[in-house]
Formats: C-alpha cells, sequence, structure tokens
C-alpha cells in the first residue's frame, strides 16, 4: 500500500523546471571547444588544461574491442588526467547545468539520450539552421554521439569540435552528419563575440583578447588587456612601476620598484604615506620637535624658531636669539655648560659667566663674577670700593678709590701697612723720633705693634704719647667752662670722641691728643675734654674718628 502511494505521489507531483542557464554568446562556446582539440577520449570525464598540455591517454583494456571500454591514463610526467567523451566536451562547451571552470573534470548529467529530448536549456532546430555553436546528436538503440558544430564544408560535411574515440581522442575538421538531429542551447547571444569573453565584438574593447571586465585605465578606447600602455604616460606597462597609474618620471624613493604614486608606503619606513610626516623619507620615529606635522627628517627648521636647522646652534630647542655665550657652536638652549667653565649649568653658580674656582664670597646662590653685591654688605659691586670685602661703611682714607678693609696702603704714602709705623696719617719718611715703633706723626692711639699683632689695632698698654714737632705760638685762648687757665694743657686725655680702649693685656690706655699740624695752637681745659687743634681742617676729625671707631671694632673681633 505504501509503495503505491509513493508511486501515485511520484506520478502526480510534476518535475520542477530547471531555471534558464547564463547567457552565452557563440563565440564563447566556440571558445571552450577549442581547448578540447588534441586530449584525449575519457569516458565520463570532462576537463582541460588551459595551456594544452598533459592531454592524457587512452588505453582499450579489451585489446582491440574499442571504447569506452578503455582505461583513461594521465600522459608522462603529468599527475592528473584530462579529457572528455562526446557528450561531456558539449556539456563543458555550453557550460551546462551552470557555469564551470573548463579544468574541473565533471562530466555534468546529460548524455546523447538526454539531447534527444526537449529540455529548458535548448531546443530542436532544423540542421540546415544549424550555426557556431550549436551542437549535433545523435541516439539510437542505446548508442550515440554528439558533437559541437562550427560550420559547413564544401563538400557538403560539416567542420566540428568532438571527443570521437579512444583512438581519435578529441579533434577538430571535417565529418559527416547523416542521421544527426541539431540542439541550440538556451540564452543564446547571436552578436559576435570573437574572444568568447561574452561581450559582442561592436563592445569590445579588446575583442581578440578575455576581458570581461572590459578596464580601459587611460580612458582611450583600447582595454587593459590589449593596450601596451595602460595609463598612458608614455611608458610602456612592461617597464612602468605604476602601470595603470600615470608616473612619467616612474619616481621610486624607496627603490622597491612601485613607483611613489602607486606605492601606499614612497619611504619604505613601514608608516603609510597617509599617516606619515615625511612619505617620501624614511622616519620611523615620525619624531617632530616644533609639532607643526612635518617630521624632522624633512623638516629644514626642526624646532619652529625660524632660524633654519643648517645654521641653528640648537636645531631641536627653540633659541631664536641663538645665543651662545661661550661661542662653542652649540647655543646656551642647549649646552649644558653655557660658559664653557668645565662647571655643568646645573651645578654652575654662575652658569653664563666663567668661573671654574666657583668663589661666592658672601656663600650665597650666586658668584662672585654674577654677584652685584659679591660681598654682601649691601653695596652694589659698582658702587663698592671693595666689592669682595664686606664693608657697608665704604671708607677710604686715603680716597683712592679702594677701601680701607681692602686697601694695603690705608694712608697712601706708598708705606704697606704691615710696615707703616704710622698706617693711619701719611709719614712717607717714616720719621720717629724716639724709636718707639711709632711714627711722629702718628695720633695716639696709631701704635707700634704688641705681642705680634697687626701694627695699627694694637698698643703699648701704659703708653703716654707727647706729640713731637714744632708749635705755635698759643693764640689768644677761648676758655671752656671750668678751665683753670687759658692754654693750661694736660698730659694725658681721653678724646671726646671714643672712650678709653681696652688692650690685649686688659689695661686701660689713655689716649693722648691727636696730631697738632705745625701751625696750629691747642685749647685746653680742665674738664678733661680734649684739645681740638687750631686751624686743622673739619676732614682731619672725621678721620680720626674714623680710624678709632676702626682700631676699636677691629679689636673686639680679634679677641672674639
Amino acid at each position: 500500500m505504501r509503495a503505491a502511494l509513493l508511486v501515485v505521489l511520484f506520478v502526480v507531483l510534476p518535475a520542477t523546471a530547471p531555471a534558464a542557464p547564463e547567457k552565452m554568446t557563440r563565440d564563447q562556446i566556440i571558445a571552450i571547444a577549442k581547448k578540447s582539440v588534441g586530449f584525449s577520449y575519457w569516458w565520463g570525464g570532462s576537463c582541460f588544461n588551459d595551456q594544452g598540455t598533459c592531454k592524457g591517454k587512452c588505453v582499450p583494456n579489451c585489446g582491440g574491442c574499442g571504447c569506452p571500454s578503455c582505461d583513461h591514463q594521465p600522459s608522462s610526467g603529468c599527475s592528473k588526467e584530462y579529457g572528455a567523451d562526446c557528450s561531456g566536451l558539449v556539456n563543458k562547451a555550453w557550460q551546462l547545468p551552470g557555469p564551470i571552470a573548463i579544468t574541473t573534470c565533471s562530466h555534468g548529467p546529460y548524455t546523447t539520450g538526454s539531447y534527444i529530448g526537449a529540455h529548458a536549456y535548448w531546443s530542436a532546430i532544423s540542421t540546415s539552421s544549424s550555426k557556431r555553436g550549436d551542437a549535433m546528436v545523435y541516439h539510437k538503440n542505446g548508442a550515440g554521439h554528439m558533437f559541437v558544430f562550427e560550420s559547413f564544408a564544401a563538400n557538403g560535411d560539416v567542420v566540428a569540435y568532438e571527443c570521437k574515440g579512444c583512438s581519435y581522442g578529441c579533434p577538430h575538421g571535417p565529418r559527416g552528419y547523416s542521421g544527426y538531429s541539431a540542439r541550440r542551447r538556451s540564452q543564446l547571444s547571436e552578436t559576435v563575440d570573437t574572444d568568447g569573453d561574452g561581450v559582442e565584438d561592436g563592445k569590445d574593447n579588446c575583442d581578440t583578447t578575455d576581458n570581461k571586465t572590459q578596464t580601459d585605465t587611460d580612458k582611450d578606447g583600447k582595454g587593459d588587456a590589449c593596450d601596451t600602455d595602460d595609463d598612458n604616460d608614455g611608458v610602456a606597462d612592461t617597464k612602468d612601476n605604476c602601470d595603470t597609474t600615470d608616473n612619467k618620471t616612474q619616481v621610486d624613493t624607496d627603490k622597491d620598484g612601485k613607483g611613489d604614486v602607486c606605492d601606499s608606503d614612497d619611504d619604505g619606513d613601514a608608516v603609510a604615506d597617509d599617516k606619515d610626516n615625511c612619505p617620501t623619507v624614511a622616519n620611523p620615529d615620525q619624531a617632530d620637535t616644533d609639532k607643526d606635522g612635518k617630521g624632522n627628517a624633512c623638516e629644514t627648521d626642526d624646532d619652529g624658531d625660524a632660524v633654519p636647522d643648517a645654521s641653528d646652534n640648537c636645531a631641536q630647542l627653540k633659541n631664536a636669539d641663538q645665543k651662545d655665550t661661550d661661542k662653542d657652536g652649540k647655543g646656551d638652549a642647549c649646552d649644558t655648560d653655557q660658559d664653557g667653565d668645565g662647571v655643568l649649568n646645573e651645578k654652575d653658580n654662575c652658569a653664563e659667566s666663567v668661573n671654574a674656582d666657583q668663589k661666592n664670597t658672601d656663600g650665597d646662590a650666586q658668584g662672585d663674577v654674577c654677584d652685584d653685591d659679591a660681598d654682601g654688605d649691601g653695596v652694589p659691586n659698582d658702587g663698592d670700593n671693595c666689592p669682595t670685602v664686606s664693608d657697608a661703611e665704604v671708607t677710604d682714607l686715603d680716597e683712592d678709590g679702594l677701601g680701607d678693609v681692602c686697601d694695603p696702603d690705608l694712608d697712601g704714602d706708598g708705606i704697606p701697612n704691615a710696615a707703616d709705623n704710622c698706617p693711619f696719617v701719611k709719614n712717607a719718611d717714616q720719621l720717629d723720633t724716639d724709636g718707639d715703633g711709632r711714627g711722629d706723626d702718628c695720633p695716639l692711639l696709631d701704635v707700634p705693634p704688641a705681642d705680634g699683632d697687626d701694627p695699627h689695632l694694637t698698643d703699648t698698654p701704659g703708653d703716654t704719647v707727647t706729640p713731637t714737632g714744632p708749635e705755635s705760638p698759643p693764640a689768644e685762648p677761648t676758655p671752656e667752662a671750668g678751665s683753670s687757665e687759658p692754654g693750661a694743657s694736660t698730659a694725658e686725655v681721653v678724646p671726646a670722641a671714643e672712650a678709653p680702649v681696652t688692650a690685649d693685656t686688659g689695661n686701660s690706655v689713655t689716649a693722648a691728643e691727636p696730631f697738632e699740624p705745625a701751625g696750629a695752637v691747642a685749647t685746653s681745659s680742665s674738664s678733661g675734654c680734649a684739645p681740638t687743634p687750631q686751624g686743622a681742617p673739619v676732614w682731619w676729625t672725621l678721620v680720626m674718628l674714623a680710624g678709632l671707631a676702626l682700631v676699636a671694632r677691629r679689636r673686639a673681633t680679634s679677641r672674639s
């Protein structure tokens, strides 16, 4: 019952009609058929080598009984079999049941018995109306043969492409066609297509060269497949390093055989041109100091300071002023030792002034050579008469421009302080009548050295000095309150400007009256006031006061 039902269903349900094959031209059919010529007969096979090699061979397996009883074998030196039988050739030439490469060894589902009947893929025509690419088929009593028709011959035969048998293989030539029926493929274009690429000759830009895409780079009407200069740049394709892109100059920066115009990495630095800040100069690091989008490798001003690299003394650092303190050719901006004194900038207390000794009198952050107040006494160097010795008072006894604290000859008499028996008063003759080591012209406190001290800083305890030298007759005195009589003199007095000073021994020293220039008349009083030289200039008093203050300060310093 189940079997009967299946039979009924098979009979009742109609077969699904196959889709129409893809369109072909007669020339395409003939082009495929041509490729079969010379290959051996292969029962149930259908494949051809595009190069016409490895055509295979057919060896009868039953002596002389003929085909199809034969064995198909590869040609000598070939590993694959190629060839076809008669219907297999037509199937491949007509690309049925669908498009398939000619090198694919597939016979297809249709035999000579198939082609006798009607089909959606072909139709019956009269033999007299046959045209290039049609087929002729014979089938009777289970035997048959078919071939691809090319043309009628003058002797009444036809010219055909066929796979004829074991001893014949697949020939091309004339043959009879008595008893044969003609068949025509569906979806067949009647136009001429010489190269069989599916484009009729009238529209084919390379009608004798297969070029389905019809690519024509230079738009000259000649397809690239048959154009010897595809880009029309005057350089033949065989010598053109960009044969589809116009590049008459043939520039090839990285010498890789591919011209720059069609090379995605012209300089070969592994950075694509569209991302390369120097596309024609190799720079894999893409360094761009001034961040202007142009890499240093192809930039004439890397740091963007308007000074060309070739003349820039700091090509990688902006320094438009080109300042070069030590004139060594390297600008300060990139010189680790700007002043060239052998001390690196980071450790140099005067980075722009040579001072290898790094002398720094006042111990601040700046060395003396670049410190506008080297001794730190609050007096700028250009107004300081002793710029490297602290002396805020800026005293200059001899007014020689050299301050007292650094003047080796305080009184400017040509005798160095250390050898001068009166360092605060000019006495180039060094006259010392009593031989006590203190010059006759000295004030009381300018005394000879004691215990090896500085000769103008110490005195001799208990020493009493009476000024020597001529005195003028006393002038009419003006008594001071409390004086006993005019003109009275006192041997030892303490100047009002200075209290007694204690020497190294702890004894008190009483100052004698100041030196009185010749012709001066002193006036004294019983009140203990020091006499003032009559006629002495004001500067003299100021000098003496300054000298006394200096001595007192230095003694205090020596004790500490």
